[in-house]
Formats: C-alpha cells, sequence, structure tokens
C-alpha cells in the first residue's frame, strides 16, 4: 500500500530590492528599500552589542539589469557610525545599524508607494538638565519681547556619503549570440562570459588558463604542451577573435592573454549562427579597445621552473576629440619546464588603434 506523495509547497517569491536611498529627517535618517512589494517583506531583528541588525528572507538586492549592489553610509548623523545594506546570501537582505556608544534606536514600517523604511534616531548623548532655583516671580511687562532660540542640531543639513560596489565577476551583456551589446538575460542562448577581473585576479597567462572557469570546455591535446585545441560538450570547438575565425595553428604556441579584455563562450547548436556545422559551440575572444583616457600599466609575474613574464599595456587618444587613439600590449615570457633540456622564450606585440568611422558612397 502506497502512502500519498507529500503536496508540494510552493516557492517563496524572491522579491526584488531595486535601489537604496537614505533620506535625513527632523530625528535622524529614513533608509527606503525602494520595491514594489514592500508588504510581502518579513524582518526579523536583533541587537549585538552596539548593532541593530535586521535580516529580511525571500529577498534581494538587484539593480533593474539584474546586478547586485552594496549600500554602504559612513556617520550619516551623530552617534550613528554606519549603516549598511548587503546580501546576506542568495534569498536573504541584512541591514546593520552602528552605534558609536549605544544600540541605535530603529523603526521600521512600510510604504506602498517607496517599500520598507527603517527610520533611524540620533543616539547622541543628551546632557541632563540641571535642577532650577525657583527664583520670585517679578512684574513682567505687558508685550514682552521672546528672545530668540537658537536652533536644535536636528535642523542642521546632515551630509550623507553613499558607496556602492558593483560585482565585476557578473557580466550583464555579451556580443557573441546576437554580435551586437546584448543583455544576458535577453539571449536565449547559453552563453557564459568570463570577464578582465576574473583574468586578472587569477593572473591568467594563456587561454587555456581562462576557458578553465567555464563548464564543459575542456583541453583536448597540448600538441606536447606545444598547441592547444578545445572541446565544448564533448565535440571540437573553434576558436574566434572579435566574431571573426582565428586561423590560428595549434602547432604555433598557445594564445597569449595581453590583450585580451574578456572570453565569450557559446555552447551548443547555436554555432550556427557562424557556419559552423558542430553541436558544440564556439569561443570567441573579446580583445582591448584604445581607451578614452591615457593608461599605462606595467606589471611582472615570476612563478615555478624559472617563470618570469613582464608586461606593458598602454593607451591613449591621439586627437582631441578622442575619436583616433591607440592601444599597445607586449609581453615577454621566459621560462623552464620540469622536463630537462626545455626552454621556452616568447614575445608578444600586439598594437591596435581605433580608426574613426567613413562614409561610403554607391
Amino acid at each position: 500500500m502506497q502512502s500519498p506523495a507529500p503536496p508540494n509547497t510552493p516557492t517563496p517569491e524572491v522579491v526584488q530590492v531595486t535601489a537604496v536611498k537614505a533620506n535625513p529627517t527632523t530625528k535622524g535618517v529614513e533608509v527606503i528599500l525602494q520595491t514594489t512589494k514592500g508588504e510581502q517583506l518579513q524582518v526579523t531583528n536583533r541587537t549585538t552589542g552596539n548593532n541593530f541588525i535586521a535580516d529580511i528572507p525571500n529577498a534581494q538586492l538587484r539593480l533593474p539589469n539584474g546586478d547586485g549592489f552594496t549600500f554602504r553610509s559612513e556617520k550619516p548623523l551623530t552617534g550613528i557610525t554606519e549603516i549598511t545594506v548587503t546580501n546576506l546570501d542568495a534569498n536573504t537582505i541584512r541591514v546593520t545599524v552602528t552605534g558609536e556608544a549605544l544600540v541605535p534606536v530603529v523603526e521600521l514600517y512600510d510604504s506602498a508607494n517607496e517599500g520598507l523604511i527603517f527610520s533611524v534616531a540620533s543616539t547622541a548623548p543628551t546632557q541632563q538638565a540641571q535642577p532650577q532655583t525657583q527664583q520670585p516671580q517679578t512684574q513682567q511687562p505687558e508685550n514682552p519681547t521672546q528672545p530668540s532660540l537658537p536652533s536644535a542640531s536636528g535642523d542642521e543639513p546632515i551630509e550623507l556619503v553613499v558607496t556602492g560596489e558593483q560585482d565585476g565577476y557578473n557580466s550583464s551583456d555579451a556580443s557573441t549570440a546576437t554580435k551586437t551589446d546584448t543583455p544576458l538575460r535577453d539571449i536565449p542562448q547559453s552563453i557564459q562570459v568570463i570577464p578582465r577581473e576574473v583574468i586578472q585576479d587569477q593572473n591568467a597567462v594563456r587561454l587555456t588558463d581562462i576557458v578553465r572557469n567555464v563548464s564543459g570546455v575542456a583541453l583536448s591535446q597540448t600538441a606536447g604542451d606545444r598547441g592547444e585545441n578545445y572541446t565544448i560538450r564533448g565535440f571540437d570547438a573553434n576558436v574566434y577573435k572579435n566574431g571573426f575565425l582565428d586561423d590560428y595553428s595549434a602547432s604555433r604556441g598557445f594564445r597569449d592573454s595581453a590583450n585580451i579584455e574578456r572570453v565569450e563562450v557559446l555552447k551548443g547548436p547555436a554555432s550556427v549562427l557562424f557556419g559552423r556545422l558542430e553541436p558544440s559551440g564556439i569561443i570567441n575572444l573579446v580583445t582591448k579597445k584604445p581607451l578614452a583616457d591615457p593608461y599605462y600599466n606595467l606589471s611582472f609575474t615570476a612563478g615555478s621552473y624559472s617563470f618570469s613574464r613582464p608586461t606593458l599595456d598602454f593607451s591613449s587618444p591621439l586627437t582631441q576629440d578622442g575619436k583616433l587613439g591607440y592601444r599597445l600590449n607586449i609581453a615577454y615570457e621566459n621560462s623552464g619546464s620540469f622536463r630537462d633540456f626545455v626552454h621556452k622564450e616568447r614575445f608578444r606585440d600586439l598594437p591596435m588603434s581605433n580608426l574613426p568611422p567613413t562614409k561610403t558612397k554607391f
């Protein structure tokens, strides 16, 4: 006899908070979590030391384009050290208010037009009132003039400094699938982007080091550590550069990362858009472009087996309007090997310029 299957419990919807604002008030400051579904947010708060902590489950800080962000305000008012709003995990937002000497006083209420509002009051210690001795009453004039009172400290303008950080590891758009800069959420194909931030933090010097971050991509053969061939989902894959086939012989060595801005991997039979019949996909290398502002970078890397690699990256506009510029990437590599009597020496000189478009008449 089979037992009845348990009912499927609906998964709670994750509410997206698209912006965080801090507005000064007469009592302190209001931190507004802007969302159209503020009434669905459930808040669990607690105090630890001088910190007021509020956790909001089933919610995330997401910009309209889908990128996560962090809100931070340092010393927004007297007695408050910092206010932060961050994504605690994939389903929870954490609001932290840190006081200087006392636990902050925070009131919570929601607004149908704005979202969830945290009202933070100043925790600055107030001076104790001095006992006053009773003075004999004197006759006052009929029309006394009231002395002007100094303005309260709460009426003074409050300077708020808000800093935000965007996650540089998540790329929001790609050009491989549609050959135009299109948001990834609008692309029906399976595509994965490795941005420049990942390449720099991993200090990847070859394309083989970069594609290790992509699922389903493997190095099929290296020709005795002298070249590279790739497979995607078990089938042979071709490498493109800026949307054009990179006819690079595997026996000539590895592709260098000195001039690679990012790597886009298109998976599946969508590679037919580039004239390929293999159901694997393609690897598209997007190279660095000239910058509008002068940029000069010199780096040096050393490692095992006498590995040394200096690199140079220069870019600057050549005209005042910035329509014409150049980008120069130079890399030199000298290293040994775990094999005896094997020595490697490579030199890469990769210049690039952007020319203004010209009109063509037919």
